[in-house]
């Protein structure tokens, strides 16, 4: 059994490019005379400062990189192709440099797309900083001296309102972050301000881009052996939670992960499952609303639309009470991280709500294998499943018995069927 070194990446405030390097070198100490090489090596130190300082964000012990501008520093050129060049000149290591020159044209190309200009013309504004270019030229250092690594990001938080920027005030996440986030799954964490960066967006693509999926695949951290953390804070407190990167070093076993298409359901794939065992954890998304002005006819066609909508996985409501004695119906819909959006927006059409409760819930299921069993003339499909304690449960489908007529006479028998075997 050979195992691997997989890195999850936990974006509870944000991630930003300074939350990143802070992060990476929390978990990887030993990685910080490397680094700090290579900003001399691409020539930054020349005219900055940099360290690492402890500090707290919410009662958790962090690291902060604090970049300070020394008495007359160079004014760095703003276009794409002189900040590529100036990296292409450097002293860097080679692996280093081609990782750093990666991210810097993975944020060309998001100008480019938002400002509708072709790659070389694109002009960076805050990029141009010299504490940005720390922060892309740290991150690379990291990314490729970490070693052999696999890959994976919760869902990002998006953040609300408006951001100063050399075009004026714009909407978060800005334009260029946004084209960024495309195919990641998002989600919003009720707090104004900035969660995402543009540099913090592209060092995400830029280590999701080495594994062979999409990045919206790898929202899940395998299951393994967690050998170490670290935890690294950007510059403000928010209100609710730590602003805070962290990033879990786990040990997995090759032999633990599913292949591709090894599960029936397309509802587990992504999925990591549990060594040893045929369980599976990864994460949905609950949405969580009250409705107290629709008839039980009403909600139940809107509940169906609902179902009907890609990434579903389930959708109910209960009775409850509500305010001013009002009988109110509990509603929860559970669905993937990477279609909430599209999934609350169908909830605020189809009901009468005016918002919901937005969680990132783990969920720990069965692996299960879908056949057809014959009887006769009759056909029908049954779930199998294997329990913990290695019982096998057979369920025939519910809707296949009540479809075919020849199976009605076995159906209270036939239902389920459940058998020990040895584990």
């Amino acid at each position: 059994m050979t195992r691997s070194r997989h890195l999850h990446l936990e974006p509870v405030g944000g991630i930003a490019g300074d939350m990143f390097v802070a992060a990476m070198l929390d978990l990887f100490p030993e990685q910080f005379e490397s680094c700090w090489q290579d900003l001399h090596d691409c020539g930054v130190m020349a005219h900055v400062d940099v360290s690492l300082q402890p500090g707290m964000s919410k009662g958790l012990s962090v690291k902060r990189l604090h970049v300070a501008l020394k008495a007359q520093p160079a004014k760095r050129t703003g276009n794409y192709r002189d900040l590529r060049q100036w990296l292409a000149d450097s002293a860097l290591d080679k692996a280093v440099k081609h990782r750093a020159q990666s991210i810097l044209l993975t944020l060309a190309e998001a100008e480019a797309h938002v400002h509708g200009v072709d790659i070389e013309q694109v002009h960076f504004h805050e990029v141009a900083d010299w504490d940005s270019i720390v922060d892309v030229v740290a991150a690379a250092s990291l990314i490729e001296r970490a070693g052999p690594l696999s890959w994976s990001c919760g869902p990002l938080p998006l953040g609300s309102g408006l951001v100063k920027t050399e075009h004026g005030m714009l909407p978060i996440p800005a334009p260029a972050t946004a084209w960024l986030l495309r195919q990641l799954p998002v989600w919003d964490d009720g707090e104004p301000g900035e969660r995402v960066t543009p540099t913090g967006a592209a060092i995400v693509r830029s280590v999701l881009a080495m594994e062979d999926a999409r990045p919206s695949d790898h929202v899940v951290k395998p299951s393994g052996a967690l050998q170490a953390s670290g935890c690294g804070a950007g510059q403000r407190e928010l209100q609710q939670r730590p602003n805070v990167l962290r990033c879990l070093m786990i040990e997995v076993s090759n032999e633990a992960t599913p292949s591709a298409g090894s599960v029936d359901d397309d509802r587990l794939q992504g999925a990591a499952l549990l060594a040893g065992t045929d369980q599976l954890v990864d994460q949905v998304v609950q949405l969580s609303f009250d409705i107290d002005d629709m008839t039980p006819e009403e909600l139940s066609v809107s509940l169906e639309h609902i179902r009907a909508e890609s990434g579903v996985l389930d959708a109910s409501f209960l009775l409850g009470m509500g305010k001013k004695g009002r009988a109110l119906f509990a509603v929860t819909v559970l669905c993937r991280p990477e279609d909430e959006a599209t999934v609350s927006a169908r909830c605020l059409e189809e009901t009468s709500t005016l918002g919901m409760r937005v969680q990132v819930l783990h969920r720990r299921t069965l692996e299960r294998e879908l056949h057809e069993v014959v009887v006769g003339d009759d056909a029908a499909g049954i779930k199998v499943v294997r329990r913990p304690s290695g019982v096998l449960t057979v369920k025939v489908e519910s809707d296949d018995l009540a479809a075919t007529p020849g199976l009605q006479a076995r159906r209270e028998r036939a239902r389920r069927l459940r058998e020990a075997f040895e584990a």
